[in-house]
């Protein structure tokens, strides 16, 4: 077998092999006295078919047959030979006009070689953060309001009370709902309606009756109301203004300090966002690190691997929001291919990482992440035994704290400077991140 390769590029190779002729006859002979023992032809005694006539009937069947096969075994044998590693199923183009032999060529793509840039030259920022006496002031705070009440009050309407109508509206003379829309509530400074329509609410009382014109965005969901002036005739049922709750005794035992008491509540508070703060500065960091990694080394992308990162994404979409293939348009590709050539050449270089510096899982942090898992549970143990005895699943655990040990064998070894953030920016950073 004659083998020759051509580079294209980094990582694309054309690969030209000949099989020589005796091989291709072997194969083909060897195929047409199988096809001859099984082939059954009406007139024909079964196993004594002259070959002239199985070469004319089956002959295109099985030369196509035999030269895939042959293909694959050459290609397969070439690569071995080559030492190459494909990251692409390769396009082949077969030359008939070769008298030596059978001859084709097989382009694709190969993974590619890559060079690491020392992580002691990585400059990382390293987020840290503590939980302050001002921290659980504001989550009790906020927990206070997941708690508030609404009363009615007999005053002007203003932002932050809540406005109960009835209301009917009309668009280009279409009304917009074929009945009065009742005892609809509208918070005002939320800013859950159009643009425009909580502001007419303001300053209003219970009882009050109103008729304005509001335009929808240019971009409204409905596509007829899009850009158009709705005018809204709207009668206040009733202004309601929120009451927080007392931060007593009853109020500390509804999120399980039985002893009702504010320290034990603090302490408490301090505990459950100590494990968030956690979780937020792990995770912020991880980003910032991979982050570094993918924009201080340069590596070539195979499109192969970019394409199905693409279509891993788009059905990770589609199954997010419940949508089959049949009832949703395709999606362009070009949408996704920044964050898949991301997401592709940061697997790569972490790859690579790890290979030059095994780095490999701490059985033990896979056991605690597991039970950590399981604790979710009603039965953990049942859930820790699943893994125990699926190997499979028990590796995607793995993935994960390998990627964590190497964020932190990096910023073991890199530059690092501290940057301090409050409790608050830290998970509205994470909040935005997720």
């Amino acid at each position: 077998m004659q083998v020759s390769v051509e580079s294209n590029s980094d990582i694309k190779r054309t690969m030209t092999i000949v099989v020589p002729q005796d091989e291709v006859d072997a194969a083909l002979n060897k195929r047409y006295e199988e096809v001859k023992r099984t082939a059954r032809i009406d007139g024909f005694r079964h196993g004594k078919i002259p070959m002239s006539v199985i070469k004319k009937k089956f002959g295109a069947g099985i030369k196509a047959e035999t030269l895939s096969e042959l293909t694959q075994n050459a290609f397969y044998k070439a690569i071995m030979e080559e030492k190459l590693n494909p990251a692409s199923a390769p396009v082949i183009t077969a030359n008939d006009d070769n008298a030596d032999g059978y001859e084709f060529s097989a382009s694709f793509e190969i993974y590619p070689e890559i060079t690491l840039k020392p992580v002691e030259e990585l400059s990382i920022s390293k987020p840290m953060a503590d939980i302050a006496d001002a921290d659980i002031d504001a989550m009790i705070e906020k927990l206070r309001t997941q708690k508030s009440t609404w009363k009615e009050v007999k005053v002007k309407a203003k932002n932050g009370h809540k406005v109960t109508i009835n209301f009917e509206g009309v668009v280009n003379e279409k009304p917009i709902s074929e009945e009065l829309i009742k005892d609809f509530p509208v918070e005002l400074g939320s800013k859950n309606m159009i643009p425009g329509f909580e502001e007419e609410l303001l300053g209003v009382k219970t009882g009050a009756k109103l008729s304005f014109d509001v335009n929808f965005p240019e971009d409204y969901q409905q596509a007829d109301f899009a850009g158009q002036t709705g005018h809204f005739e709207v009668e206040v049922v009733k202004v309601e203004k929120s009451e927080l709750p007392e931060v007593d005794e009853e109020f500390i035992k509804e999120f399980g300090v039985d002893s009702g008491d504010m320290a034990d509540f603090r302490v408490d508070l301090t505990k459950s966002m100590g494990v968030e703060l956690s979780r937020a500065l792990a995770s912020k960091r991880k980003q910032i690190v991979m982050d570094a990694i993918v924009e201080n080394n340069t590596v070539e992308v195979p499109e192969a691997l970019i394409d199905n990162e693409v279509k891993q994404m788009i059905a990770s979409l589609k199954e997010k929001t419940q949508q089959t293939q049949q009832n949703e348009p395709d999606l362009p590709k070009e949408l996704f291919e920044p964050q898949a050539t991301k997401r592709v050449k940061l697997g790569l270089l972490l790859s690579e990482l790890i290979k030059q510096n095994d780095i490999k899982p701490d059985a033990d942090k896979v056991d605690q992440r597991i039970e950590e898992f399981a604790q979710t549970y009603q039965d953990p143990q049942e859930v820790t035994n699943w893994y125990k005895s699926n190997p499979q699943e028990r590796s995607k655990i793995e993935s994960v704290v390998l990627e964590d040990q190497l964020v932190d064998w990096v910023l073991e070894r890199a530059k690092i400077k501290e940057t301090t953030l409050s409790f608050e920016e830290l998970m509205a950073s994470a909040q935005n991140a997720g």
